[in-house]
Order: C-alpha cells, then sequence, then structure tokens
C-alpha cells in the first residue's frame, strides 16, 4: 500500500483524500465488517497515522534529479494545471489548490499564466483568465497579449506589434529628416498660460513636402471644412485626389508591409483593390459626428482636426500643425512629454488653434503619411478601441490609442493618435 505524503493539509482535506485513497467498495466493507471487525479497526488507526507522521516524512530534501530538472516537490514548475490531486507531492498546483488553502508557494507566479490555455472558457478556479472577455472584466492573465494576442486581432501579439512597427519606422524613407524644434518649457494639461513663447518648429528642411506621399496628403487638406457640423461636398477631382493619394501610400513599402501583416493574420484581404477600397471607407468615408451632418471622417478628424463648436476635436497630425503655426493659427503653448523614435518623435502637448483651447493632444513628428496611416490601420483592426503597444526605429516603446466609429452600419476610424 502506497503511503501518502503529505505536508500542511488541511484536516477536512486530509481525511477526504485519506478515505478516498482507502475507498473500498459496499460489499467489501460488508465482506470485510462480518469476517473482521477489527481490521477495520486497524486500517483507521494506520490512515490516522500516515497523516499525523507525514509532517516529518516530506521534510527530506528534493532528489538530485528533482534539483537537476529544477522541478521540487515544493514547486508548481512544470505542473501548472495538472488535473486531481498528486498525493505524492508535499502541495498542489491545480486550481483548486486555492480553495483548500494547500498551494505551493509559487503558484501564482508560475501558473498565473495563458500557457495551454489561449483557447479555453472561462473557468473560476484559475486565478486569472485567458478568454475573449477577460479584457471586460479586467481579470486577463499579465501574458494573454504575449501568448494569445489582444482583444479585436486575437491571433496578434503584442511582441509582433512592437516588430511590425520598429521594423516600419525603420523602413519609412518618406520620413522628413533635419527638422529642429524648440520644446522651451514644459507645461500641465488644463493650463492655458502660454509657456512657450516662441514657435514649436525652429526649422524645417525647404523639400520637406516634395515627397510624393505627403505632396499627395497636401493636395486633400483644401477639401475638408473644419466645422464638423457642415456636409462635406465631394467632387469628382476630389474623388481623384482621393485615389492618388491612397494609389501613394500603397505603392510605398510601410503601407505593403502593413498590408501583408494583416493578411497574414486574417485581419485584411488579400486583393490590394480590395484592400484600397477598405483603407478609402474607414478613413475618406464620410459620417456623423454628431447632429444629423455627414461632415465628418478619420482622415479628417486625425491629420487635419476639426472643430466642434468652441472646442477642438481631433488635430494629430504634425504638418498642418507646422502651416497653422507658420500661418498665425496655431499657438504652441509648451509640452507634457517628449518621446523620440529615431528620426521621428512624439509630443503630447495643449494647443491653441484659432483661439480655440484643447487641454491635451499629440502629434508625431517628421513620420509621413503611410507610417501613421500604417500603424493606425493595423491598431485599428487589431486593438480597436485600446492602446496598441509599438515600438520606434530606436526601440523606444509608444503606443497608439484607436477609437471605431459605428455608422450606417460601417465602422469607421473615430480617431486615431500617438500615445505612451
Amino acid at each position: 500500500m502506497q503511503v501518502a505524503l503529505y505536508k500542511h493539509v488541511k484536516v477536512r482535506r486530509s481525511i477526504q483524500e485519506a478515505s478516498e485513497y482507502f475507498q473500498v467498495t459496499g460489499s467489501q466493507l460488508e465482506l470485510l465488517n462480518k469476517k473482521n471487525k477489527e481490521m477495520m479497526k486497524f486500517l483507521t488507526l494506520v490512515t490516522i497515522c500516515v497523516v499525523m507522521m507525514s509532517g516529518s516524512l516530506v521534510d527530506a530534501k528534493p532528489s538530485f534529479r528533482q534539483l537537476v530538472l529544477g522541478k521540487a516537490d515544493d514547486s508548481c514548475v512544470g505542473r501548472c494545471g495538472i488535473a486531481g490531486t498528486d498525493l505524492t507531492k508535499p502541495c498542489q498546483c491545480n486550481p483548486s489548490c486555492q480553495q483548500y488553502n494547500d498551494c505551493c508557494a509559487d503558484f501564482l507566479p508560475t501558473c498565473n499564466t495563458c500557457e495551454g490555455r489561449c483557447t479555453a472558457g472561462y473557468d473560476s478556479k484559475w486565478p486569472c483568465q485567458c478568454n475573449s472577455e477577460c479584457s471586460n472584466y479586467n481579470n486577463c492573465c499579465p501574458d494573454k497579449p504575449d501568448l494569445c494576442g489582444g482583444t479585436g486581432g486575437g491571433a496578434v501579439t503584442d511582441a509582433e506589434l512592437r516588430a511590425l512597427s520598429q521594423q516600419l519606422h525603420i523602413d519609412d524613407v518618406n520620413a522628413v529628416q533635419g527638422i529642429v524644434l524648440n520644446m522651451q518649457s514644459t507645461t500641465t494639461s488644463g493650463s492655458t498660460t502660454d509657456k512657450a513663447p516662441l514657435p514649436l518648429f525652429s526649422s524645417v528642411p525647404a523639400d520637406a513636402f516634395s515627397g510624393p506621399t505627403i505632396s499627395a496628403l497636401l493636395a486633400l487638406f483644401d477639401n475638408y471644412d473644419e466645422n464638423c457640423k457642415v456636409t462635406e461636398d465631394v467632387t469628382p477631382e476630389e474623388i481623384a485626389e482621393d485615389n492618388a493619394f491612397l494609389d501613394a501610400i500603397l505603392a510605398t513599402s510601410v503601407m505593403q508591409q502593413a498590408h501583408q501583416f494583416l493578411v497574414s493574420k486574417g485581419l485584411a484581404d488579400a486583393d490590394i483593390a480590395v484592400f484600397k477600397e477598405y483603407l478609402r471607407q474607414i478613413w475618406l468615408g464620410q459620417y456623423n459626428r454628431g447632429g444629423g451632418i455627414e461632415g465628418s471622417s478619420g482622415l479628417e478628424h486625425v491629420f487635419l482636426g476639426e472643430k466642434n463648436g468652441n472646442s477642438i476635436s481631433g488635430y494629430h497630425g504634425w504638418i498642418k500643425f507646422y502651416q497653422d503655426e507658420l500661418a498665425g493659427r496655431m499657438n504652441y503653448l509648451g509640452y507634457m512629454a517628449k518621446i523620440d523614435l529615431g528620426v521621428s518623435s512624439v509630443i503630447e502637448m495643449p494647443m491653441n488653434w484659432d483661439g480655440i483651447y484643447k487641454s491635451i493632444s499629440s502629434i508625431s513628428v517628421s513620420g509621413s503619411p503611410e507610417i501613421e496611416l500604417a500603424v493606425a490601420t493595423v491598431c485599428f483592426l487589431a486593438r480597436p478601441n485600446s492602446k496598441c503597444p509599438l515600438q520606434g526605429a530606436d526601440g523606444t516603446a509608444y503606443a497608439y490609442q484607436t477609437y471605431t466609429l459605428d455608422y450606417n452600419g460601417n465602422t469607421y476610424v473615430g480617431s486615431a493618435y500617438p500615445t505612451y
């Protein structure tokens, strides 16, 4: 008969497990009682002795094999999720060990994981979850994004997003180099005091806007009314300019890599023509942001900015910021944070546009239109309505926040901006 070695076991569970271990059928018990009741008394005494003696028996050191493999009896390494109780071990690593208070000391740090559980449903026995709804209940395992992916694009891990974005920044050949910024003083969100008497942009190369994608983007600027309560009048000439812009960014390595990544994850159609129309819909499609007027779009909101009465909506494009600063329409008030990503940089700051104050906004300076559109589109599909972890060309971490907007059965880019 195998002796059960157990340490620090609750009396109620010890009795339960001992009785299960020495369990006999009803007919066998009746036979034993008839033949010799003293035998049952003896078995009971043996059970009690085993439980009482186990405290000293299990104090033996782990075997050489256990030490070499790193799987000592008092550890959950290699034992997470094994069903049932292992009576040969002094502590347990199954979900119910928390109920019986006999978990190994490293149960939470070792088993608080999604390893092998990415496709599992909700299980209240585990300390954390790996299903698609865990983010809604704030009980996801800490390694779920890396092992299983995040919300939205379940097959896309944080590590993949960081690697992709870093490569896209490295390959951003249309980024503008040589821009000199005058950051001046820091400020705080909500402060209307001008902590920066001089413009943000000290120097921008003369040929900064001659690149194929920047020039194509600039052609769209006069197609929009800044007031999002005014219906946009889309002309054939503007549609042609939209097509030229989409064709220009889709011809770049940056956007092609982003497209291939999305296709590999089942998030985009492999047909480039279909993907182009999808970009047209989510970025250039007109929708109602309130008031019953189709006067807004993702591209206008993000790259140009919109006015909604006495408030600024969006405005995350550095090219528009530079143009408005030159024209005396944008007052740079100072910055709250600056993240250098290699060539480009993310600046978080308040702003004053035509006398309208926005307490906090952010722009990514120097990057091309395609890098912003690429990372924003990937994040829009892989991490909708949440922060999307990215990396700059130099490996510096930052993020992109996206928001979806549903209108007339379609989903559009409601907003997208760099952050940290």
